[in-house]
């Protein structure tokens, strides 16, 4: 879906992806009907959105940023 997605890994194997997006999922329930596994050629990516600005995507990576003590990265869809 197009917009600001809040990207939370990238992986090289969809097992790395599908368990951490469990992993997120049970830690910040509030984030999980969100979360989204999208898999290109050679990686799988967790995100969670679409956000339909960046500001609300970046208040996200924020609350990501304070509860999981990892650095998410926004990304647009097009």
């Amino acid at each position: 879906a197009p917009g600001f997605w809040v990207q939370l890994g990238v992986f090289r194997q969809r097992e790395g992806a599908d368990g951490f997006h469990r992993y997120v999922a049970a830690d910040l329930d509030w984030l999980a009907p969100l979360l989204a596994v999208f898999a290109e050629p050679t990686t799988f990516r967790l995100q969670a959105g679409p956000y339909a600005n960046r500001e609300q995507a970046q208040d996200v990576a924020k609350r990501v940023r304070e509860s999981l003590s990892l650095v998410p990265v926004i990304v647009e869809r097009r």
